[in-house]
């Protein structure tokens, strides 16, 4: 699923990644593409897409094993299914208001805040 010809650099391959996993696209266990079959197919070198998953190893979000290649981590930080499809539905009817991504992270920072307010120091 990780996709072609998008971010360059390892920090956005790393980012890209990511995201993929939190919102579930790439499972617990889910094996990623080689180093040099990714690079290939988003026109980077190897060795930025090696940079991208060594960051990803070190952070926890996949675990690479010499042989086996490199897969998501079984406890990778992925949202709760519960939670995605209420995202998934949000960002559909969000889709159908014409309502902006900046508009939802707006609006769910302000309802984050409301529920978490931070103590007076």
């Amino acid at each position: 699923m990780i996709g072609s010809g998008a971010p360059t650099g390892a920090d956005a391959i790393a980012e890209l990644i990511r995201g993929q996993i939190a919102v579930g696209l790439l499972a617990p266990g889910a094996r990623l593409p080689s180093v040099r079959q990714l690079a290939r197919d988003m026109s980077v070198a190897p060795g930025t897409v090696a940079k991208a998953f060594q960051r990803l190893d070190a952070e926890g979000f996949v675990v690479t094993r010499l042989g086996s290649g490199t897969r998501v981590a079984e406890r990778s930080g992925a949202l709760p299914g519960a939670i995605l499809d209420t995202l998934r539905r949000s960002v559909e009817d969000a889709d159908r208001h014409n309502v902006g991504i900046e508009q939802l992270h707006a609006a769910l920072d302000a309802m984050w805040a409301a529920e978490h307010p931070t103590p007076p120091e």
